[in-house]
């Protein structure tokens, strides 16, 4: 069986698409997006994706690979063979599913690397990567049943390698996910109904009986042994179980307690507020520090700063969760939760008349303020890479007064806070813990 292995490994035509299957693998993991690099559970997500794309490949290459024989008209040859026929097949299967592991390696360890210096203690998730190794080898045994029953050299290949990925993007359970926020991790069981999914599938793959065609009625047919008659009875049972029992096992992706860590705190001095963030996202800790710092120094006495900011995730309660959330890699939206809080800190909850339009149009513009005051930039490079919908008109009063002078931004100001309490009843002390 090993000898068979490895001559199978040599002939696979995986070894000439091998360095474009890296190339894809590659590609793919930096041309997508490169926020998630020093994030562990980002970089996990990311090296997963890969297999989306790798997968059609390797579907397309399985299939040509399971048909190779009954293209060179050797039916007798198999029936005559020492070894039953399904251990002929799994041979075939693992030496696909060696190499499209292999590709898929070699982007998991590129990933780690190159997060290496800036993620902190850690690595990559494995229930990340095994979530990406079910799609493999459901690619690849989806890949080899098809070009066993259907042994042509490329309309097999071809239907396969779309058809698989059109039902990956189709079905209404994900087999992949796009993003990984630390606050966020995968659920066990789902992960493990996938998984098992995979594993029933590739064992149809070499267990099913071949399907007789014209050119093979001829040769005398030899039945299958009961045992693998049940077992492959069995996979299909098993796959059809874990296809269905996958909706009602809840979602991939669920919320991760904050007691599953211990945040990592910091603050920029020792009287700016302190920042907690989940240690994945260690990397954006100095840049939210001195978000918070700015935010310590408005000039305007009423301005009351929370004396600690969360990430989103550390601190949920029944009533939410005000944390901060770190958008692909962009802490401008941390800026915008800072600001929220700054402003129901100083002002509470308020719910001016619907008609109030000007009390309404200064609660943005003093929300957009404190935003722009936050990330200490000039509004336009704040605002880059970021799309402010419905908020145009406060857009431009905030970027007018964060570019005044000291004294007229404090007048601007003090002059949009009192359109806000015109009236004392509007603002309402804010009572949640």
């Amino acid at each position: 069986m090993l000898n068979a292995y490895f001559i199978e490994l040599r002939r696979s035509p995986l070894l000439t698409a091998f360095p474009a299957m890296i190339a894809v693998d590659l590609l793919v993991l930096f041309g997508r997006s490169r926020y998630w690099i020093g994030v562990w559970p980002e970089a996990s997500v990311a090296a997963q994706i890969v297999t989306l794309f790798l997968g059609p490949v390797l579907a397309g290459i399985s299939a040509w690979q399971a048909g190779r024989s009954s293209r060179a008209g050797m039916p007798e040859f198999l029936l005559g063979a020492a070894r039953p026929g399904w251990r002929i097949e799994a041979v075939r299967l693992a030496a696909t599913l060696t190499l499209g592991f292999l590709a898929y390696g070699i982007g998991c360890l590129t990933a780690a690397a190159v997060s290496l210096s800036d993620a902190g203690p850690g690595f990559l998730w494995p229930s990340y990567l095994l979530l990406g190794a079910s799609t493999l080898i459901i690619f690849a045994s989806v890949g080899h049943l098809a070009g066993r029953w259907w042994p042509s050299a490329a309309f097999t290949p071809i239907v396969c390698a779309l058809g698989c990925f059109i039902s990956m993007l189709a079905l209404p359970f994900k087999f992949n996910v796009l993003a990984g926020p630390p606050d966020t991790h995968l659920s066990p069981l789902p992960v493990a109904l996938r998984l098992l999914c995979a594993l029933a599938l590739a064992v149809l793959a070499v267990t099913a009986p071949p399907m007789r065609r014209k050119a093979e009625r001829q040769t005398p047919h030899r039945k299958l042994p009961r045992h693998v008659r049940g077992i492959a009875a069995g996979s299909v049972v098993c796959s059809f179980f874990a296809l269905a029992a996958a909706p009602a096992v809840g979602e991939l992706r669920v919320e991760r307690p904050a007691s599953a860590t211990t945040p990592l705190c910091d603050r920029a001095n020792d009287s700016a507020p302190r920042v907690c963030v989940w240690p994945e996202h260690r990397k954006y800790l100095p840049e939210l520090t001195r978000m918070a710092q700015h935010l310590d120094q408005a000039p305007q006495r009423w301005i009351k700063v929370p004396a600690e900011f969360h990430e989103f995730g550390l601190q949920r309660t029944d009533l939410g969760d005000a944390g901060f959330h770190i958008a692909e890699g962009h802490v401008r939206t941390a800026a915008i939760a800072m600001a929220d809080q700054v402003f129901t800190a100083s002002f509470g909850r308020c719910r001016p008349p619907r008609d109030e339009r000007q009390a309404w149009q200064s609660m943005d513009n003093i929300h957009l303020w404190l935003e722009y005051q936050a990330v200490g930039q000039d509004p336009a490079v704040a605002d880059k890479g970021l799309h402010l919908e419905g908020v145009s008109t406060a857009q431009r009063e905030a970027t007018k007064a964060a570019r005044m002078p000291s004294p007229e931004q404090q007048t601007w100001v003090a002059q949009e806070r009192s359109h806000v309490l015109r009236e004392s009843s509007w603002c309402t002390p804010d009572e949640r813990p």
